[in-house]
């Protein structure tokens, strides 16, 4: 039996985003993201290209708010924050989390991105 499936098979990452902040367009023009799908509690799930190239960073933050956040619970995957206009990422990582609400933890991203 076949089922119709939303994106290629392909080797991908899912993860999990609680929230978005920011520049609408991030995740769209994202070139490692191959699916978008509605998450639990309002969140989105994200498959992300394991090969996807890196960006370039710069050594250090710009001097003004960063233009997208993300947080979601459990490990991030680098990939996310491997935007081709991505100049500057903090990411943090809580790995105790929550034993009820979080149990596998938080993470939180912050992204400076370069001039369009």
């Amino acid at each position: 039996m076949n089922h119709a499936r939303p994106f290629d098979a392909q080797a991908l990452d899912a993860v999990e985003i609680d929230t978005v902040l920011g520049e609408d367009g991030y995740l769209q023009t994202h070139p490692a993201v191959r699916h978008v799908a509605p998450g639990r509690n309002g969140g989105l799930i994200v498959w992300l290209d394991r090969g996807a190239p890196d960006s370039v960073l710069s050594a250090v933050a710009p001097q003004r708010p960063p233009e997208v956040e993300l947080h979601g619970p459990g490990a991030p995957s680098p990939l996310l924050t491997a935007h081709p206009r991505a100049e500057y990422v903090q990411l943090f990582v809580d790995g105790f989390g929550h034993p009820i609400a979080a149990p596998r933890g938080w993470w939180h991203a912050r992204m400076w991105l370069k001039a369009a």
